[in-house]
């Protein structure tokens, strides 16, 4: 038996004031979405008329009149934008393609790979399979891409002229179209948000974004929640959150989907995607160089978890202790580890890493990362963003493949200095736009 159930966001009073006031310096070179769309690698011609173009631009533009018509939506119709793209200039060769991050142009409303609802915003419209609400009439909804996490357009909010809103209201919805869902089955959501300063340089909060599912209000986000304004935010979420003043990467799919022999999960590159919920799989390993230590994937929620209902499905890797470890039996303090997949990745691109870690006690130790053998962050359980013992924290890590390197291969390392227990789960690696401000 299979119900239905509808994703609602919703933007609330002044929450997108978009614009700054900020002092320019001269051009630079800038490999954004309007460089890409200016010299696109596939096309030699356009690349051609790209280069000729910029051979009559000025510093000042004030030449630069006859912009290429492909960049005109990337870069718009001030110099700036064409100017710094030129600075880069063609970076191609002729036996070289280059791509801009992942994306499919206005794909169908239900995506493939167990994914229920399709929120890259990749069209030029939020819709479909959106349907869009303004309720003041000074607000906008429109896709852009002069912002985006992962492909090249994001959803953009801004209030074009002051607010018919008093207090607290709402501005504007997008509501997703009714999804299939099975009872009684967990389902995790995904987004990326990213709050501008307001219009006149402050940081006060002018209002905020919610997430209701099935006209149920879940959690909100404002501009001013960690980690603050002016970068990319990325969520994923058990139960319910909210997005932002541009909103991107939305997706809704049961756990299971996570987890599934498909390939590529609904969300990024790795193969069974990082749930667990059929244990380590084909595609995940793990070593236990402590003979005294215990690791592989458990039910969930683990004993002593302080909130059991936030959790990713219903398993998890964890490693225990029993007791303080001996570092003679340990490889470099490391007691477990679990190793991906390796995967396919391109040279120069950006990926995002977000996983979630646990920690029943303080000052056993840390989770640390690796990518290709090469250690990139840690996590202990009183680092601020843990949010403490018996919690299943969120990171987010971000990764750029250096030159040459078209593989990776992840591994999350359980180095523990006490007795306890760690855990690690929902895993997502992704591409995402070179150009997203994200730290």
């Amino acid at each position: 038996m299979k119900d239905l159930l509808k994703l609602s966001f919703f933007l609330a009073q002044g929450l997108l004031v978009l614009g700054t006031t900020t002092t320019r310096g001269p051009p630079k070179c800038n490999a954004d979405n309007c460089y890409r769309a200016l010299f696109p690698c596939p096309s030699p011609s356009a690349v051609s008329v790209a280069a000729a173009f910029c051979a009559t631009i000025t510093a000042s533009g004030t030449t630069a009149t006859n912009y290429p018509t492909r960049a005109a939506n990337a870069c718009g119709s001030t110099p700036d934008r064409y100017i710094s793209a030129c600075k880069c200039g063609p970076t191609c060769s002729s036996t070289t393609t280059t791509t801009a991050a992942t994306a499919t142009a206005c794909p169908s409303a239900t995506p493939s790979n167990g994914g229920l609802v399709y929120g890259d915003f990749e069209c030029p419209a939020p819709s479909p399979p959106w349907t869009v609400q303004i309720l003041d009439p000074s607000f906008s909804l429109s896709t852009t891409t002069s912002n985006s996490f992962t492909g090249n357009r994001s959803l953009r909010a801004s209030l074009t002229g002051p607010s018919t809103c008093s207090g607290v209201c709402t501005n504007a919805r997008i509501i997703s179209p009714p999804l299939p869902i099975t009872p009684n089955t967990d389902y995790k959501l995904t987004l990326a948000t990213f709050f501008p300063n307001n219009a006149n340089g402050g940081t006060s909060s002018t209002g905020f974004i919610g997430v209701q599912i099935n006209w149920r209000a879940g959690l909100t986000i404002d501009a001013n929640d960690s980690p603050g304004r002016e970068r990319w935010r990325f969520t994923q979420s058990p139960g319910w959150i909210g997005p932002p003043s541009f909103l991107d990467t939305v997706t809704f799919a049961p756990v299971s989907a996570y987890s599934a022999s498909t390939s590529p999960p609904p969300l990024g590159i790795l193969p069974g995607g990082g749930e667990f919920e059929n244990g380590l799989g084909s595609w995940w390993t793990q070593q236990v160089p402590d003979p005294g230590a215990t690791a592989g994937v458990v039910t969930l929620p683990l004993p002593g978890q302080v909130n059991p209902d936030y959790r990713f499905g219903s398993h998890a890797w964890r490693v225990v202790s029993p007791q303080k470890p001996n570092p003679a039996n340990q490889e470099f303090l490391v007691s477990a580890r679990l190793v991906s997949p390796t995967v396919s990745v391109i040279p120069g691109r950006k990926y995002l890493i977000s996983f979630s870690t646990y920690f029943d006690a303080f000052g056993i130790g840390f989770v640390g990362l690796m990518v290709n053998n090469l250690a990139i962050y840690t996590r202990d359980p009183g680092d601020a963003g843990q949010g403490g013992i018996g919690w299943w924290g969120p990171n987010t890590v971000y990764w750029t493949a250096p030159e040459n390197v078209s593989s990776a291969q992840l591994k999350f390392e359980a180095v523990m200095a006490e007795a306890g227990t760690m855990g690690v789960d929902a895993v997502v690696m992704v591409e995402v736009n070179p150009a997203a401000v994200t730290a």
